[in-house]
């Protein structure tokens, strides 16, 4: 008891500043303001980058979209006003001329990213043409399979992003001048309205601030990265990731909901996420991740009641620690809802596709993952395995695929009978989850868990279901270890 109360001390003590009191009140409206404004109510700003960085209370027009980041923000409040939808953080970089295809042998079709005039939303110059994916608005569709070479484009709507010259370059060198997309036909037939996802962040460089009741959307790198001291209550996250780690030699993509990362100077501590619902992941919802050194550790970072739909995993940590124990103090993932982890609908399955995944080279402690309910993916991918305290947790997992995955093959428990839920827990070194082994194809259970655990989940599981069935992706994913 006295431990628990210590630790409820000790996360009100670091996310209190974010309750403090700011400045001046900024209202910001891309529809309806002017920069030459006041920011006052009744003249707001229109640009998020018009506004003060610090000491001030931010206000976003409901139901307007913002075509630009949210960063470098601190001490400050980012909220909501007005009715309607939330105000959106919208990454997208929408095509408005369907005459800027060129048709090119072999059913490809290039469109050169730097001409400005052929497109709306946001603005991507550089190396901000690294795209993560492309989307068909209309329709709510995602086309996420970028390939490594221009050879690479065998099925329909995988696509490459290069020079102008069509050189396969390194990631680090390429200048994404170009994309190529394959289609049998001009691709206005496929999509009346194509989109594409930049590499960039939606929110980003946040300090002792709270960010609530906004919308975030279509950016090619995180949703949420590098923030201290920091809430983000009630955000959605939508879309996004899959543009190419340009720091990286060899050719990687990444892109998660919210990421918090490690290092020895300053690492990204004192976070609250509460209340959001991330979907739509190219990589995971919610991560703790990086390097470490001697004298850092993650500390008091909760990921609470938060739901996630179609996200690779759920939740990823890994800290890449010189000691010999990977140290974590107050963090948790708590009573959260995951559902559908891996079909992430980029059309990318991967090995480590799972409701958990750990990186981590050494034992863990102080990291707790309880009470989450997750459905439909397998439970745990370790490389090292190496996993985290858990309890209280249910875990619905498709039989035919893996409990427990892990780079040590060894340890690897693979989903065919009730007899290899105990292996899972001898595993996970613990006796607290319930797990279950469903088919896949059982539709009335997954409607009975549905209605059972996810219920304020249903309606959005339901528009997903209908845009983007899941048997279109039985096939490809999750496939045995």
């Amino acid at each position: 008891m006295i431990k628990r109360i210590k630790h409820i001390c000790a996360v009100f003590l670091a996310f209190a500043a974010a309750y403090s009191g700011f400045g001046r009140d900024v209202y910001i409206s891309s529809s309806t303001g002017d920069d030459k404004n006041d920011g006052s109510i009744s003249a707001p700003l229109r640009t998020i980058a018009a506004a003060p960085k610090d000491g001030a209370n931010v206000y976003l027009k409901r139901g307007d979209v913002f075509f630009e980041s949210l960063s470098g923000f601190k001490n400050s409040k980012i909220d909501a006003y007005g009715k309607g939808k939330k105000p959106l953080l919208c990454g997208l970089k929408i095509l408005n001329n369907d005459s800027a295809w060129e048709k090119l042998p072999d059913g490809v079709w290039r469109l050169d990213l730097t001409k400005h005039s052929n497109f709306g939303g946001y603005r991507a110059d550089g190396v901000q043409n690294n795209i993560g994916a492309v989307y068909d608005i209309e329709n709510d569709r995602l086309y996420g399979c970028l390939t490594r070479t221009y050879k690479g484009m065998r099925d329909p709507a995988d696509f490459w992003v290069s020079d102008a010259e069509g050189k396969e370059v390194k990631p680090k060198d390429n200048k994404f001048t170009h994309l190529f997309f394959k289609c049998s036909e001009h691709p206005s037939k496929l999509a009346k309205k194509i989109a594409f996802l930049p590499y960039n962040f939606g929110i980003r460089n946040i300090r002792n601030c709270t960010v609530q009741n906004i919308a975030v959307k279509g950016f090619g790198a995180h949703g949420i990265s590098k923030a201290w001291s920091s809430k983000f209550l009630d955000i959605d996250i939508d879309l996004i990731g899959g543009s190419l780690l340009r720091s990286y030699k060899t050719w990687v993509r990444f892109g998660n909901g919210i990421e918090f990362w490690m290092e020895e100077k300053d690492p990204c501590n004192d976070n609250l996420v509460e209340g959001c619902t991330i979907s739509r992941t190219f990589d995971c919802g919610a991560t703790i991740q990086g390097n470490i050194g001697k004298n850092s550790r993650p500390k008091n970072i909760v990921f609470r009641k938060n739901k996630f739909l179609r996200c690779r995993q759920a939740f990823e940590h890994w800290t890449g620690t010189p000691h010999e124990t990977s140290v974590y103090e107050n963090c948790e993932f708590s009573d959260n809802l995951a559902f559908d982890s891996g079909f992430n609908e980029f059309d990318t399955p991967y090995n480590v596709d799972s409701s958990l995944l750990s990186y981590e080279r050494k034992p863990i402690s102080g990291l707790t993952i309880k009470n989450n309910i997750c459905w439909g993916a397998p439970v745990y991918y370790s490389s090292g395995n190496h996993t985290a305290k858990l309890s209280g947790n249910i875990f619905y997992t498709f039989k035919d695929t893996y409990l427990y995955g892990s780079g040590k093959r060894e340890f690897v428990v693979n989903a065919d009978s009730e007899a290899d839920i105990p292996k899972l827990k001898s595993a996970l070194q613990n006796d607290t989850d319930t797990v279950f082994l469903i088919d896949r194809n059982d539709t009335e259970t997954r409607a009975k868990i549905i209605d059972k655990y996810f219920g304020e989940m249903k309606e959005l599981i339901t528009e997903r279901d209908k845009k983007r069935p899941r048997d279109y992706y039985q096939r490809k994913l999750f496939q045995r270890r």
